[in-house]
């Protein structure tokens, strides 16, 4: 094991050059080539893919898990972030309120009501009085990353028109620069797409806090892909395909079917220096934050050149974060 220092995943990230904003087309936000630093738009991608090509796209779903409700008896504000449904009437959330958080403190709304049954550091776990499902339906806001502005505009923008499926409370950005009519031209052209799904937990956000990279422990997360579509994937690649993987969670995806051979399941997969892909050859993903773990992927494909393309890509005034531009890497 390749012992790093977690503040080689340091950088200047100026605020303005975090993307407020989705592309309204997405053919229209930009792709840095890694390995000769040309920049591209989305829509040029299809002239530079190799015939034989496969994209894989995380289809999980973002749920509006932001429920922001009111205390029946006094008016305060309570703020509900569901992270985990357990069952029809149980999940795993945040809370945000005026009070005691107390296990076994029961609590009226205006529009449900619910007790909590138990908390492990800030996580609580609630019992509702409506299903948990209806309650995100009804009442759900989209969660937009912390770094943007919360701006009901952009709730749409945050999620793909292909989602199917799953439940993620963060969406898988690469995938925000393609929709369903881009899918069908690739497919036209003769590009395989396949589908993959990981649910996107809020440890996607959270900055490696130790010293070295490899004392981190990250967070798990579900997913799964048909059988099928994995074997049809390997006999494309002994084909001489290409496997392009359109954001870091198809990658650890992929990667991790590879590893255990199991086609869904939790994965805790950290890719860190001198890790060994297996599946990927490409992959497409956004620029990400400081000291993240989506980072580290960053590092241990392309090496600690990752710097200069990040300061490069700021010179060149491209778009950071969820809704921002992409880079492409070759995986050697």
């Amino acid at each position: 094991m390749i012992k790093t220092k977690t503040d080689t995943l340091n950088y200047d990230l100026s605020k303005k050059n975090i993307a407020q904003t989705r592309y309204e087309n997405p053919n229209e936000s930009k792709l840095l080539i890694a390995d000769t630093k040309e920049i591209i738009t989305f829509k040029e991608l299809k002239n530079i893919l190799p015939k034989k090509s496969v994209l894989v796209f995380n289809k999980s779903t973002v749920e509006d898990v932001r429920i922001k409700t009111t205390k029946k008896d006094t008016g305060g504000k309570i703020e509900i972030f569901i992270l985990n449904k357990i069952s029809n009437n149980l999940c795993e959330c945040l809370l945000k309120f005026n009070g005691t958080k107390n296990i076994g403190t029961t609590l009226n709304t205006v529009n449900f009501e619910f007790k909590i049954m138990d908390k492990k550091d800030e996580i609580f776990i609630i019992k509702t009085s409506s299903s948990i499902n209806n309650i995100i339906k009804n009442y759900g806001l989209t969660p937009l990353p912390p770094y943007i502005k919360d701006n009901k505009s952009q709730y749409k923008y945050y999620k793909t028109d292909y989602s199917k499926g799953g439940f993620s409370i963060a969406a898988s950005t690469a995938g925000l620069h393609f929709n369903k009519e881009i899918i069908d031209k690739f497919k036209k052209d003769g590009i395989v797409i396949k589908y993959i799904n990981l649910d996107i937990g809020l440890g996607t956000f959270k900055p490696i806090n130790t010293e070295y990279i490899n004392e981190y422990e990250i967070h798990k997360e579900s997913y799964s892909m048909y059988e099928k579509d994995y074997i049809h994937l390997l006999k494309l690649k002994e084909n001489g395909y290409v496997i392009i993987s359109i954001g870091t969670t198809v990658l650890r995806t992929l990667e991790t079917i590879a590893l255990n051979g199991k086609f869904h399941g939790d994965t805790n997969l950290y890719i860190t220096p001198g890790f060994n892909f297996k599946i990927v050859d490409f992959l497409i993903t956004n620029f990400h934050a400081p000291k993240s773990t989506l980072l580290s992927i960053v590092l241990t494909i392309y090496g600690k050149k990752w710097k200069e393309l990040y300061m490069y890509a700021q010179k060149k005034k491209l778009k950071f974060l969820s809704f921002g531009d992409a880079v492409l890497f070759k995986i050697k």
